[in-house]
C-alpha cells in the first residue's frame, strides 16, 4: 500500500492501518518500518468486531491452502519471523473502503492469514468511488 499511497491521496482518499498490537509494539514497528499513513492500535479489537473480522482455528491456520500461500511468500523472498509476544496469528484481517459519507463501499474480509486484495485492486475501488462521487455530486 505504501507504493500506492500518493495515488490514493491524489484521488482524495486516505489510508488508515488498524492493528490490534499494543501501542508500544506499533511504535517499535513503525520505527523500523516507517509508514506515510497513520497506523493506530485497537487492542480491544472494536474495529475488528465492527467490520466482522473473525479469528480462525489452529486447524484452519494449518490447512494446505494457507501453507501454500506462506510457501509462495517465502519463495518470493519473505522470511517468517517469530510473532511478537501477545500477537494473535489467528486474527484475520481485512481491507475496507468508505466513501465521503463514510458508507462502506468495499469490504474484503480475509479467510486466511495471508488473504489480502492487491493494492491495485484497492486503488481501483478508490478511483471508482471517487468517479461515482464526482458524477453524482
Amino acid at each position: 500500500m505504501r507504493d500506492h499511497y500518493e495515488e490514493i491521496r491524489a484521488l482524495g482518499g486516505e489510508v488508515l492501518v488498524i492493528s490490534f498490537a499494543p501501542p508500544s509494539f506499533v511504535t517499535v514497528y513503525l520505527k523500523d518500518n516507517p509508514m506515510p499513513f497513520p497506523v493506530v492500535s485497537d487492542v480491544t479489537r472494536a474495529a475488528y468486531q465492527a467490520f466482522g473480522l473473525e479469528r480462525i482455528s489452529w486447524t484452519a491456520f494449518f490447512r494446505a491452502r494457507t501453507m501454500l500461500r506462506y510457501l509462495r511468500l517465502i519463495f518470493g523472498g519473505w522470511l517468517p519471523r517469530r510473532p511478537n509476544e501477545g500477537a494473535d496469528v489467528l486474527q484475520l484481517g481485512g481491507d475496507f473502503v468508505l466513501d465521503e459519507q463514510r458508507r462502506l463501499v468495499y469490504a474484503f474480509r480475509g479467510t486466511a492469514p495471508t488473504d489480502r486484495p492487491s493494492a491495485a485492486e484497492l486503488v481501483g475501488v478508490v478511483r471508482t468511488t471517487r468517479a461515482a462521487a464526482t458524477h453524482s455530486g
